[in-house]
This record gives structure tokens, C-alpha cells and sequence, in this order.
């Protein structure tokens, strides 16, 4: 027996009889009671004396012990299995006291009478009986099936340790999720608010609850809002709708919220996203697909106008070669010339933003070539703005165009002296980043606006008073953080100054110092026999002028297939000099490939004015190749001549 409680006074009197009946009317009562006590839906047993004999048993206690014959048996003889439940000790106990107990919830087996046997709860009440003197003679036990309610009971505490379990998984869910969940009520109000609140809009829960949610929303975007959420309230549930909320601190909150109204609950029932990342993500996806487009416009561009420029500063520079003798005229030869250079300088910044620039990557001492540019820039900067270096405290090195990264960081110095135009503090680091080198210029200045900041790498954007900048100086930069395996970032905010960033490729090693770039080669050997292909008619027949002043035979061809019947002819050839790019089906490194098949060791001079990343990586390999970016004057071509074929000594 479990559960045992003590509910009835242990002093409580046997029921006493009524007014003493005649025999008919008494035989009467004691049949109607013995029917009663048969018929009673609940199990009823009684026993006499110490040894509780088994008197009676009415049918419904029959049932549950399977009609086995146990009257005129004492308990412990038929019920056996009851001493481990403590039934006989009760027994005992309620006969020496003449008290009564109630055992509630007693975990036992019934239904054998029916073959299919189950385990069950029963309540038991044994209750003295007494005999006419008072004394106890026997024992009267009712039982009460309670295994549904008990069933029932038990299913009520698992449903509220689960749902106990679910609300604290549910909270964990608010408390964890990097989403606003939140319910609103008919009009509005938050109910209850997720702890991202905070993290969103800077507002704790408790600061959101009850008030509407009008009062977070951005004011050019309450109109829409307000239109969503009576469509909301027809029971349109609608996902992927964005807002914008005003954070604690102004700043603005794009929110894309899910979002459904419960008709029975009266509750809006909503998930709001945090959009920053995401709107940042493909602002810079658009920006670089802007870049993209821009570079490609650009290096196409810059490819014809190379071509131009080659003609016109070849031509500019014999014009002034003749007017020797004339000194009025060579004044207007040098414009001319300083204007074509000014051309080739924008061209070259237009092939750095389009990626195209010719670089040629070596290992730079980061600390030792910072230090280099301090002179400079204290000579360039006004005197109003200190410049300070923050060296990195290893020495480190990275693969990089030595003369575009000197342009880029001048760049950007440049940019940061115009930031303060009352002075301030310029500082220059070099930092080592996991496999990055970081060089920085950070300033003190004005810093920029958010709008101004969205359009900074924007070729030709620029904040300058006109005249005063063309805008490509940070695409420019950008552009060749990109082709060099970079990046280039910005950290910038208005009134409190200026950070940008260029990551280079780190390399190992010992990091060499900085040498100047050797001085020009002496002209090639007079008599070099050059092989020019170039289909451009205009450059073709200018590069031929310069070859012979240069002293070289030259012979051109327009495309390569006619330098390949050339050289097929057995006519001699020191050197080819091919253009990169050419129509007909046969570029350069096409003609320089079926030429060296020809001539195996054949000195070749690649020139372009688009230059093409893996023409680049070729030549970079082949030490009987070079490469020579028009627009060119003609001590870059003999230079570039007499460093493949040297002059005999």
C-alpha cells in the first residue's frame, strides 16, 4: 500500500442499529442490504477476528481478484501478495484500535476474472466492525477504482513540466535569437518585446513594452507601415516587408519583418530581421559592380587612347628635335608635349581603376619604404600638419608595384592634407594582419559623410571645387588594391577624421632595403634588325621613326601572319617587337610562340596599351621577353631595346 492517509478518527464508533423490527421487516432489510452491498460498483470485503477470516465479498472485488474462492480464508492466506503493500499490518492495526484508514492511490493489479489483467489505482477505506458489547469483531474494506483520475493526474503533471519545458525553451529562443520577436496588440502596443530589442534599436524590453510601435518607426516610412498593418489585420500575413526604425542613437534601422494576425488571440505575432549587414553587403556588391563596369569602359578607353598618345608624344618629340633653331616654335612643341603627358598620366590612372595598369610586383621593405616617404610628404604637406609614422614592430614585407604604391600612398596623403585644411595629424602605419600587410594614412580631419562615404571609390566623384581634383585619386587606389590581390577599406566619420586602409599580399623572407631603380641602359647596337608588327597604321609608322633614329633596320608588318612569311623567308630578325592585342585571329603572344619556333632564344619586346594579366605573367617568366607600356618616349624604347640585346663591349 502506498499514500496512506490517516483521514478517519481512529476513536470513530461502529454504526449503530435502528428500533428493533419485527422478523419479516428485518429479513426484508437484510435482503435489500446484502443486494446493495452485491451490487455496489465498488469492490466491498469483510472480515471477523484477529486473523481477518474473509466473510463476505460482494461481486465488483471478485471481479478484481478473478473470482478465485477466498471466504472463510484468512487475508494472509488469500492475499499473499498484499503483506509487501503493508495491507495486512493495516488490517491489524485498524482491529487493535478500532480506528479506520484510508489508503489513497494503492497500486495493484485487477481484471483477471476477465483474462485481460491490468494494474490499477484503488482507494481503500477499512473501517472497524463492532459487536454489541463494543467490542471490535471484524473489518469492513470498500475499494474505488481511481485509475482514470489517477491517469489523469499524472498526465496533468507531465503536460505542465512540458509545457513548463517548452516556455523555458521558448524564452531562451527570445533571448538568443538575433531577431526581434515581439507581439503587438489590436492597437499597436508591444506586449512583449525579445532582448534583441536592445541590440536593434538600443531600447531595453521593458522600455518598448506598451508603447506603439509609431513611435520607433522611421517618419518617412510610418505611412506604409501603417498601410501594411491594416493589411496585416484583414488577415493577409505578409513576409519580407522592411521598414526602416530610428535607433536610440539616430542613426537608422532597415527591418524586414514576417509577420501574422491571430483573429483569436487579438495578437499581432511578429519577427523582425536587423537589415544593416545585409544593405551593407550589397551596397558593396553594387559598388563593385559599378567598379566593374567602370574599369571595363576604362580599359577600353585607355587601350585607343595609348594608341593616340604613342603617335602624338613620338611626333611631339621629333617636332622639337627639328626646331632645334627655333626657339618660338619649341616652346610651342614642349605644350604640346606636356599636354600629351598629361594625357598619358589620366590614361594611366583610368588603367589603374579599370585594373589594368602594367605592374611589376617585388617584395617591399613595408617600415623602410614608409620611411622613405616621410621627406617627401613634410616637404609637400604645409607646415600646420604633423606627420607622424607607426612603424610595425616586426619587419615586414609585401609584394607589391613599387612606383604605383608610392603613387597610392601619396595619394591618399594628399587626400588626408586636404581634410584638414586648419591643420591636423597625419599618421602613416604599417601593421602585419594574418597573411596582409596593412598600410594606413589615417588623418585628423573633417571625415565624410555618409553619402560622401557611399561614393568615394566612384571614379571622377569628387568633393574638390573644380579644377581641384579629377576624382580618380581613391579609385585609382582601389584599383590597384584589387589587381595587386588587395583591398582597400575606409573608416571614416563626419568630424572626427579619416582612416584608409591598403592590404597587400605579406611575403616571407628576409625584406631586402630599398634601392633607387637602376639608371637607363645605353642605346641598343646600331644595326639591330627589328621585326615590327603593330596593326594600328598611325602607331606602326611613328614606332618606325623612332626605331631609326634609334639606329635600328627596321622591317613592319600590320599583322602576324605577315611577320611569320617574313621570318619563313630566312630574312634575319635580332628582335621582334609585337603589339599584344591585334585583330586577324594572331595576337602577340600567339606570333611570339609560332616565332619561336622559327627562332628558338628570339628576343621578343611585347608593347600594349591595354595591358592583359596573363601576357604579363608570361613575360614576367621569359628572361629573352620584356613588356613596354604605351604610351612610351623613345629613351623608355631604347632602354627597353638595350636591356634584351645589350651593346657589345
Amino acid at each position: 500500500m502506498t499514500d496512506t492517509a490517516h483521514e478517519l478518527n481512529t476513536r470513530s464508533a461502529a454504526p449503530r442499529l435502528g428500533p428493533v423490527a419485527g422478523p419479516a421487516t428485518l429479513a426484508e432489510d437484510m435482503r435489500r442490504v446484502l443486494e446493495l452491498f452485491g451490487d455496489a460498483p465498488g469492490g466491498m470485503i469483510v472480515t471477523s477476528g484477529p486473523d481477518h477470516v474473509v466473510t463476505m465479498m460482494n461481486a465488483a472485488y471478485s471481479a478484481w481478484i478473478g473470482q478465485r474462492e477466498v471466504i472463510g480464508l484468512p487475508v494472509r492466506e488469500a492475499f499473499p501478495n498484499l503483506a509487501e503493500l503493508g495491507f495486512h499490518a493495516l488490517l491489524d492495526k485498524v482491529y487493535a484500535t478500532g480506528g479506520a484508514e484510508v489508503v489513497r492511490g494503492s497500486r495493484t493489479e485487477v481484471g483477471r476474472a476477465t483474462g485481460i489483467p491490468r494494474e490499477a489505482y484503488v482507494n481503500f477505506v477499512l473501517q472497524a466492525i463492532r459487536a454489541a458489547d463494543g467490542s471490535v469483531c471484524g473489518i469492513f474494506c470498500q475499494g474505488h477504482d481511481v485509475t482514470n483520475e489517477k491517469l489523469a493526474v499524472q498526465e496533468l503533471r507531465a503536460s505542465r513540466e512540458q509545457l513548463r519545458a517548452a516556455l523555458a525553451a521558448n524564452q531562451k529562443i527570445l533571448d538568443n535569437s538575433h531577431d526581434v520577436i515581439c507581439t503587438l496588440d489590436r492597437q499597436g502596443r508591444f506586449l512583449r518585446v525579445s532582448r534583441h530589442a536592445e541590440r536593434m534599436w538600443g531600447y531595453r524590453p521593458d522600455e518598448v513594452v506598451g508603447r506603439s510601435y509609431l513611435d520607433f518607426v522611421h517618419p518617412a516610412d510610418r505611412e506604409m507601415t501603417i498601410e501594411h498593418a491594416r493589411s496585416l489585420a484583414l488577415g493577409e500575413p505578409n513576409n519580407g516587408f522592411i521598414n526602416r526604425y530610428l535607433h536610440r542613437d539616430g542613426s537608422v534601422v532597415p527591418v524586414m519583418w514576417s509577420s501574422v494576425w491571430s483573429e483569436d488571440d487579438k495578437t499581432t505575432f511578429a519577427v523582425g530581421r536587423d537589415m544593416r549587414d545585409h544593405v551593407a553587403a550589397e551596397e558593396k556588391l553594387r559598388q563593385a559592380q559599378k567598379m566593374e563596369a567602370v574599369g571595363r569602359l576604362s580599359g577600353g578607353i585607355a587601350h585607343d587612347f595609348n594608341n593616340l598618345l604613342t603617335v602624338v608624344i613620338g611626333a611631339t618629340e621629333t617636332l622639337a628635335e627639328a626646331l632645334a633653331e627655333r626657339p618660338e616654335l619649341q616652346d610651342v612643341a614642349r605644350v604640346a608635349m606636356e599636354a600629351a603627358e598629361r594625357g598619358a598620366e589620366l590614361v594611366s590612372q583610368l588603367m589603374a581603376v579599370s585594373r589594368t595598369q602594367p605592374l611589376a610586383p617585388r617584395t617591399v621593405n613595408c617600415n623602410r619604404f614608409l620611411e622613405t616617404l616621410l621627406p617627401i610628404l613634410r616637404r609637400t604637406l604645409s607646415r600646420d600638419i604633423e606627420v607622424r609614422l607607426e612603424a610595425a614592430p616586426d619587419e615586414v614585407c609585401c609584394l607589391a608595384d613599387l612606383t604605383q604604391l608610392t603613387s597610392a600612398m601619396l595619394n591618399l596623403s594628399i587626400n588626408a592634407r586636404d581634410a584638414m585644411p586648419n591643420g591636423g595629424t597625419l599618421t602613416l602605419r604599417a601593421a602585419r594582419v594574418g597573411e596582409m600587410v596593412v598600410l594606413s594614412v589615417e588623418d585628423t580631419g573633417e571625415g565624410m559623410t555618409p553619402r560622401t562615404r557611399a561614393r568615394a571609390l566612384e571614379p571622377f566623384f569628387t568633393t574638390k571645387p573644380e579644377g581641384k581634383g579629377s576624382g580618380l585619386g581613391l579609385s585609382m587606389v582601389y584599383g590597384f588594391a584589387v589587381q595587386s590581390g588587395g583591398r582597400l577599406e575606409i573608416d571614416t566619420r563626419e568630424g572626427a577624421g579619416t582612416r584608409v586602409a591598403l592590404s597587400l599580399p605579406i611575403t616571407t623572407g628576409v625584406c631586402p632595403d630599398l634601392r633607387a631603380d637602376p639608371a637607363p641602359v645605353a642605346a641598343p647596337p646600331l644595326g639591330l634588325k627589328v621585326l615590327l608588327v603593330e596593326d594600328d597604321d598611325l602607331v606602326r609608322g611613328q614606332v618606325m621613326r623612332q626605331l631609326a633614329v634609334l639606329g635600328c633596320d627596321v622591317r613592319a608588318c600590320a599583322d602576324g601572319y605577315g611577320a611569320l612569311d617574313v621570318m619563313a623567308a630566312g630574312d634575319p630578325v635580332d628582335l621582334l617587337m609585337t603589339d599584344v592585342n591585334m585583330p586577324g585571329g594572331l595576337n602577340g603572344r600567339q606570333l611570339a610562340d609560332h616565332a619561336r619556333l622559327l627562332a628558338p632564344g628570339l628576343p621578343i619586346l611585347f608593347t600594349s596599351g591595354h595591358t592583359e594579366d596573363p601576357i604579363l605573367r608570361s613575360v614576367g617568366h621569359d628572361p629573352r621577353a620584356a613588356f613596354l607600356p604605351k604610351p612610351y618616349r623613345r629613351a623608355e624604347l631604347a632602354r627597353k631595346l638595350a636591356e634584351l640585346i645589350p651593346e657589345p663591349v
